[in-house]
């Protein structure tokens, strides 16, 4: 008898424990979907009645900590995420990157980064972790150990836009032409046509043009930023970007529209890049040049000039398009491969 009643106990100890993680469960997606609809104060609530009935439960913690950071109130979202990592279960992860971006929000971008780091001792394979610590070491003007960052970041979600965005900048910000313009035209390629798409295409197209003043009709001076050159493995990338500038204003290329000499210029500076790879192999020849160089190969490259230029809206862009469908099916098949 006494059994069947220690029994009893325990399975009315589980069924009410169920019971009550169904309701935590329910009180957070209802506070998650308030969150969603922009009502964070009735979000908040519904997470602070979830955790009375279970102060242990990491997801409620979670989705506070996250609405908290998302009004700016960062020492609250501090606290909260803080709660999840100390609680040692689940959703620390996504626990870490609100911690570290509430201090760096806060203005305290080292502290930002300790905590990356410490999450990414548990989990070196975050994209979202790799990347918030490469956006506030570029931030910093740390561009050695934001690029290294936003490589892995790459590495462990390639298909992350963002990730190519800070690693272009980062890349920049070390003067290194070719390898920023390579991760701009790969970011590009995921997102062609967006508001942030026509800022960095405006950025790709400065880079291009870099270094090179026409003077006058016979006098056209080429500087290659000394920096770009400091990769000497890359020089002569750098040099073709260069050189392929100045080549717009030779009496065979001033028929061609500006759209018709970027499908020109991507061209050479792709094919360059691609016999170059035969000698080399790292993140940059693997990852970037062996995609791009396999545009000019399958002879993609004059669709994927015209696709990554979409948001700029123009009429030339626009009817090439649309008149050359059977072009842009072949780079689609390209990119699915």
């Amino acid at each position: 008898m006494k059994k069947l009643l220690a029994l009893i106990v325990v399975l009315f100890i589980a069924v009410t424990l169920f019971g009550q993680d169904d309701k935590v469960k329910e009180l957070v997606s209802e506070g998650t979907q308030l969150h969603d609809a922009g009502k964070y104060d009735q979000a908040i609530e519904k997470y602070e009645q979830a955790l009375k009935i279970n102060d242990k439960s990491t997801l409620a913690y979670y989705e506070l900590s996250y609405t908290c950071m998302t009004i700016k109130k960062y020492d609250d979202a501090i606290k909260y995420s803080r709660k999840v990592i100390e609680l040692n279960e689940f959703n620390q992860q996504a626990a870490y990157t609100v911690l570290g971006t509430s201090y760096d929000m806060k203005g305290q971008p080292q502290e930002a980064i300790k905590v990356y780091r410490e999450g990414l001792i548990l989990f070196p394979n975050s994209n979202l972790l790799n990347y918030n610590l490469a956006l506030t070491l570029n931030n910093t003007g740390d561009f050695d150990d934001a690029a290294q960052a936003a490589i892995n970041a790459i590495l462990a979600k390639p298909s992350h836009g963002s990730s190519h965005i800070v690693l272009a900048n980062a890349m920049k910000g070390k003067g290194e032409r070719a390898k920023s313009m390579l991760s701009r035209y790969y970011f590009l390629l995921l997102e062609p046509n967006s508001n942030r798409s026509l800022i960095n295409l405006n950025i790709l197209k400065g880079m291009l043009d870099q270094g090179v003043e026409k003077q006058s009709e016979k006098e056209i001076n080429v500087n290659i930023p000394s920096n770009s050159t400091s990769d000497s493995i890359f020089g002569p990338a750098e040099m073709i970007v260069s050189l392929s500038a100045a080549n717009r204003f030779i009496e065979e290329n001033k028929g061609k529209t500006d759209a018709q000499y970027f499908v020109e210029r991507n061209k050479s500076i792709f094919s360059v890049l691609g016999e170059l790879k035969k000698d080399h192999k790292d993140f940059w020849w693997d990852f970037y040049v062996t995609k791009f160089y396999d545009l000019v190969q399958t002879d993609n490259i004059e669709a994927f000039s015209y696709y990554i230029s979409q948001s700029l809206n123009s009429a030339e862009i626009n009817n090439w398009i649309t008149n050359n469908q059977d072009k842009m099916k072949r780079l689609a098949d390209w990119m699915k491969k």
